[in-house]
């Protein structure tokens, strides 16, 4: 089945800003996929161009360039016509997990987890025994979050982007793309730790909602073994070269992903090779 809407919630910390080289990837990765099918199939190039694709990137309430003006708002990440027959969700971090939540009510095709597993946090309470990081990890983050929001978000950024193969490229580049200081409240990212401490997928049968977990194999934020646990209980795992920073780092194979994954393009190993 083709997928023609993708919508991509991004994760603590971290707005929307964040999708914007994966966006131009994918425009530009469609755009070749037309120009190769004009030339060798005619019907493919036609196809194409009738299912253009939807790119949709919310902001999280009360998060984003836009965050004080969107407080007491309509959040534009639960909106109802974000789901449907026709989209794909990618929820990366946080996102995932709150993407997974709201996928219950607003039916989306698939989902993929892009560097999250079912929960960032070992739960020794859930049924299913999936690795995740330590509690007390977070709880020393939440720690020093709350001596200093500002250096310890900082510190996340240093965190998340260590298992990158150019670390310090990685970080410049995401600090170019949401800047040096966090655009939520406080008490916004306080609260999404708190998210990250609690919240965990309920891996619903395939049937229901069809879930793909598309990890970094160099992930700083994953728990050693998630991805053999995973397979073992027969999800639907994609490893990529790369840590957390995926859209950064891994942006070009993300892209040539999502478009197989939507039914979007036939050739894109041969783009790969190309572009």
């Amino acid at each position: 089945m083709t997928l023609t809407r993708l919508v991509l919630f991004s994760g603590w910390g971290i707005d929307a800003r964040i999708w914007q080289p994966l966006i131009a990837c994918l425009h530009a990765r469609l755009a070749h996929v037309t120009e190769t099918d004009e030339q060798a199939d005619k019907q493919a190039a036609d196809e194409a161009r009738s299912r253009p694709l939807e790119i949709i990137a919310p902001d999280w309430p009360e998060e984003g360039p836009q965050a004080e003006s969107q407080a007491g708002s309509e959040p534009t990440a639960s909106r109802a016509s974000l789901g449907g027959a026709d989209t794909l969700w990618l929820g990366w971090s946080l996102g995932a997990l709150r993407a997974e939540a709201l996928a219950k009510d607003q039916a989306p095709a698939a989902l993929v987890s892009l560097a999250m597993g079912p929960s960032f946090i070992d739960q020794a309470a859930a049924e299913q025994k999936i690795p995740a990081l330590a509690p007390e990890v977070l709880d020393t983050f939440r720690k020093a979050f709350a001596r200093n929001p500002t250096a310890s978000w900082q510190h996340f950024l240093r965190w998340q982007a260590s298992g990158e193969a150019s670390a310090r490229d990685c970080l410049r580049q995401l600090r170019e793309l949401i800047g040096h200081h966090p655009v939520s409240r406080e008490a916004v990212l306080a609260a999404g730790l708190s998210e990250l401490a609690s919240r965990r997928m309920s891996l619903a049968p395939q049937s229901e909602l069809p879930l793909e977990f598309w990890l970094g194999k160099q992930d700083p934020l994953l728990a050693p073994g998630l991805s053999a646990a995973l397979r073992a209980q027969g999800q639907v795992v994609a490893e990529f070269e790369g840590g957390h920073c995926l859209p950064l780092s891994a942006t070009e194979a993300l892209a040539d992903a999502l478009l197989a994954r939507m039914g979007l393009a036939t050739h894109v190993t041969h783009i790969s090779e190309e572009a």
